[in-house]
């Protein structure tokens, strides 16, 4: 059975790509009406240079039954055309444990995906469902990408050493949870600071930096902060910023994948910055 991590790094080194794409409809924006048609043109002009796609669940739960049946078509057409590349259910989902196994089963067994963004608020126990399965991905939510973050995020605990803020600990938190080797986190690079300290305390851990691109998120920071050790561990997301690069019908996809490589071409030479080409001589 391979593991989530396992399988990030395969499609990362066989792509040469950190990229994941955020695939979040949104009828105001997207060049054609349908949503499955925009998916799979985004999808078939990105599937080779990127590691993982990344449906945010409230858009197409938004849309009603057809945003569902677009959801479940999307994730058929990634399995059919791309199946080495990742998805991540990206619903912040989290309650109690006997609720988290509803979620668990949803996410995994009636979606399929790779992986899942969580809500740690009901703790470590509560995560169990989530966790229990092992060849899955369960990216805790450590440090958002919005500014009004720091609300909660920066609180410090005085009764830690040094009283140290929520994000660290909830980092250090997921680490210890992390016993199957599937735990993850999300910390967006709009916070490249918190994500060096957050890795710091997590080696070996897949990390989900999304708010790149339309957030105005720090790239080559959160590369160089994010990366590990071994394999580079980390998923750059951009949504808007790919999947609207262009709004006409006739140029969308061609846009998209011109993102796409943009980014990825743009986290590589961070990567041979940092002395961890793909390829090394």
């Amino acid at each position: 059975m391979n593991s989530f991590v396992e399988r990030v790094a395969a499609v990362s080194r066989r792509n040469r790509s950190l990229v994941c794409v955020g695939l979040d409809p949104d009828p105001d924006l997207m060049a054609v009406k349908d949503v499955l048609t925009f998916n799979r043109a985004i999808i078939d002009a990105t599937k080779d240079i990127v590691c993982a796609y990344k449906p945010n669940l409230p858009f197409y739960e938004a849309l009603g039954q057809s945003g569902l049946e677009a959801l479940a078509g999307t994730v058929a057409h990634i399995r059919r055309v791309a199946p080495d590349v990742q998805v991540v259910g990206d619903g912040k989902r989290g309650d109690i444990a006997s609720t988290n196994v509803m979620y668990a089963r949803a996410l995994f067994d009636v979606w399929g995906f790779d992986a899942a963004t969580v809500n740690a608020w009901g703790g470590g126990e509560s995560l169990e469902p989530f966790m229990e399965y092992g060849d899955r991905g369960v990216l805790v939510w450590c440090r958002s990408s919005n500014p009004g973050a720091k609300e909660f995020q920066d609180v410090r605990l005085q009764g830690e050493p040094r009283g140290v803020p929520l994000y660290e600990w909830m980092a250090r938190r997921a680490s210890s949870w992390n016993v199957r080797g599937n735990v993850g986190l999300v910390v967006g690079s709009t916070f490249p600071d918190e994500l060096k300290v957050v890795r710091s305390h997590c080696p070996g851990m897949t990390i989900l930096i999304p708010g790149v691109g339309a957030q105005g998120g720090d790239l080559a920071t959160s590369v160089r902060n994010g990366l590990d050790d071994g394999a580079p561990n980390i998923l750059i997301s951009s949504s808007r910023g790919i999947t609207y690069a262009s709004r006409s019908a006739e140029t969308f996809a061609d846009a998209a994948r011109a993102a796409a490589e943009d980014l990825r071409e743009r986290i590589n030479c961070v990567l041979e910055a940092e002395g961890r080409p793909w390829d090394p001589s």
